[in-house]
């Protein structure tokens, strides 16, 4: 890697870190929205009555019909945080290493 690849990836790097990191921060806020859905529907079935169960396994056997597809997509949302912050960690050790590598040209 010479300098000129040096200086092009410090000017292109940090505008990929921003991409990354907005990508994860609107994945965690989907990631809420879909664990806020979920929890109002478990209040809305339990309101309903539909759930009577005597103990929390009963009780989580009779929302599954009502929360099943929420649930699914919590846990999609949770992948997607998930591969959202690998993006985001790699540009941000790259940034990182890009700068170490520019300090030390200097110094040869």
């Amino acid at each position: 890697m010479n300098r000129s690849d040096v200086i092009l990836e410090l000017q292109l790097v940090p505008e990929l870190l921003k991409q990354a990191e907005a990508m994860y921060v609107d994945a965690v806020s989907e990631l809420n929205w879909a664990k806020h859905m979920l929890l109002s529907k478990e209040y809305e079935v339990i309101g309903e009555g539909h759930v009577t169960g005597k103990n929390e396994l009963q009780r989580q056997a009779e929302m599954w019909p009502y929360t099943r597809d929420l649930q699914k997509q919590v846990l999609q949302m949770e992948d997607a945080v998930e591969h959202a912050k690998v993006d985001f960690h790699f540009y941000k050790r790259k940034l990182e290493n890009l700068q170490i590598i520019a300090k030390l040209m200097t110094i040869l």
